[in-house]
């Protein structure tokens, strides 16, 4: 039999509540999304992707 888990939402306005993915968004945003000029929506889901 599966072991079932709860799931916990983080509440809005709380970002703290996980920080390790508000990290991982501001790492991203640092080192990718402003440094990277994009043309269309493909490009940058593509570059995103890789």
């Amino acid at each position: 039999m599966a072991a079932r888990s709860e799931w916990h939402y983080i509440a809005l306005g709380k970002p703290t509540q996980n920080g390790f993915i508000e990290s991982f968004k501001g790492r991203m945003r640092d080192e990718l999304i402003n440094e990277t000029l994009f043309f269309t929506i493909s490009q940058a889901r593509s570059t995103l992707a890789r």
